[in-house]
């Protein structure tokens, strides 16, 4: 599977983790809920070996990191690894924790590599990507699988990396989409990369910080949520559209957005966040059961 598919491990694995927060938190067990969650595992872990084999094959590797639009989309499988080390934590610490520190470090090396590059210039506006957020919210996500596994330092290391360059790298992508050439239509989906880094960075923070200090989680929510109310005439056009690999964009911040609203209903002591979890939840079920359908489609053409 080439590695356009990558966005895919992180919104299976994202969905498996959000179906398993919601019974947590709601406190209701749900039999269709537990099958959801393995089967997106499953289906993870199957996509995820499949890009990595495909990279093996000859001149695929060095196409991914020549590509500009490309070179970004390994960090959604460091991303897919934290994802499955909180998955497995439960049932398998040691070796979530070993995966935990191979995913945060493989990823903290790939973004330093692209931070070098960026820094070489000369590249034009057009290949600024909300796609670029991708390795900046890798590190967000490192505390919802260090925590997980008692990797404390590790966790507030990840976070203070990751909130950082959003906040840098967020005036630069909104630059881009104000000012640039429109965002080509196979690709405008991806500008729903825009709600990740809020979304999961509130699911982190209360993680880190616990009941202590709810303010700025419920401030990066409210953010997350409100670019995805901005972003549903976009949403309506894209599934109006035949499906290309970007679309899978859509999975793991609405998974993340999910997750987040059922934890600070809890924090909060308000239900109706939770009901708008679950909806959002349900929502982004059939958005990757879509994804889904479609990439299997795509997959047998070629």
């Amino acid at each position: 599977m080439p590695i356009r598919f990558a966005p895919a491990v992180m919104s299976l694995f994202g969905l498996a983790l959000a179906w398993r927060a919601l019974s947590d938190l709601g406190g209701w067990e749900s039999g269709a809920g537990r099958l959801i969650s393995i089967g997106a595992l499953l289906l993870g872990l199957v996509t995820f070996g499949s890009i990595v084999l495909h990279q093996f094959q000859k001149g695929a590797l060095r196409e991914t990191f020549e590509n500009p639009q490309l070179r970004v989309l390994p960090a959604c499988l460091t991303v897919g690894l934290m994802l499955l080390s909180a998955l497995l934590a439960p049932h398998m610490p040691r070796l979530a924790n070993i995966m935990i520190w191979i995913a945060a470090l493989s990823h903290f090396t790939l973004l330093a590599w692209l931070i070098n590059g960026w820094f070489r210039g000369g590249l034009p506006l057009e290949t600024v990507s909300p796609v670029w957020f991708i390795p900046v919210v890798g590190n967000i996500v490192v505390p919802v699988g260090a925590m997980a596994s008692g990797e404390v330092m590790l966790a507030w290391f990840g976070f203070s990396i990751g909130i950082v360059l959003w906040l840098m790298l967020l005036p630069i992508v909104f630059f881009r989409l104000i000012h640039g050439k429109p965002i080509p239509e196979e690709l405008e989906s991806t500008q729903m990369v825009l709600v990740a880094p809020p979304a999961i960075g509130s699911v982190s923070w209360s993680l880190l910080a616990g009941d202590q200090a709810v303010v700025p989680g419920a401030v990066l929510l409210s953010v997350a949520v409100f670019l995805m109310l901005t972003l549903i005439p976009m949403v309506l056009r894209v599934i109006s559209r035949p499906f290309v690999p970007a679309n899978w964009a859509f999975g793991f911040p609405l998974a993340a957005l999910s997750t987040g609203l059922a934890t600070y209903s809890i924090l909060l002591e308000r239900d109706i966040l939770m009901g708008v979890g679950l909806v959002i939840l349900l929502l982004v079920s059939a958005l990757i059961l879509w994804a889904l359908i479609g990439s299997a489609r795509i997959l047998l053409k070629s």
